[in-house]
């Protein structure tokens, strides 16, 4: 219930967020949206041998490339050698963000339908479909125990998101 919950306020976040905004597509629910989690055994407890929560300081070869100011500031750094390799062959950099220097978000990018698409694969190979909240948008969500991930294309931009969040890291930065 909690879960459904949560898949319900982030399509609501989506859809007010954009109301207000005359050049904003209109995302259709899905009424046949379901719940997702994660392959028995497949959800993440971080990313590339990093653990969620992991300190930045204990990491070497991190290089910072940028600051997302939600949250209260999410630091991301990519790691040398550390890319996510798509089923088309071509690899993409991992981003690894960092809430209050602790390990909370991995991120990577694609650009153009052909590398969000081979994206798509990897991960639905990887992880199994995700939920598909909205019948007119390209995004998936998959919802764990302690891990929320999403795959999503703006056809508008042509950019596509992945991202694999830790809850557990953010329930935790709330409480403090």
């Amino acid at each position: 219930m909690k879960h459904l919950m949560i898949l319900c306020a982030f399509s609501l976040t989506i859809a007010l967020g954009c109301a207000t905004s005359n050049d904003c597509p209109t995302y259709i629910t899905n009424p046949n949206c379901k719940l997702v989690s994660f392959k028995p055994g497949h959800e993440p407890e971080g990313y590339n041998g990093i653990k969620w929560e992991t300190a930045l300081s204990t990491l070497d070869k991190m290089k910072h490339t940028r600051t997302d100011p939600t949250h209260g500031g999410i630091e991301f750094y990519v790691r040398e050698g550390d890319l996510f390799p798509l089923e088309n062959g071509k690899q993409k950099p991992v981003q690894y963000g960092f809430l209050r220097e602790k390990f909370y978000v991995v991120v990577v990018n694609t650009k153009g339908p052909e590398e969000f698409n081979a994206l798509k694969r990897s991960v639905f190979k990887k992880f199994g479909e995700g939920s598909k909240p909205f019948v007119n948008r390209e995004e998936y969500l998959w919802v764990g125990k302690n891990v929320v991930m999403a795959l999503k294309y703006d056809e508008n931009t042509k950019f596509g998101d992945y991202y694999i969040r830790s809850e557990l890291v953010a329930k935790k930065m709330a409480q403090n």
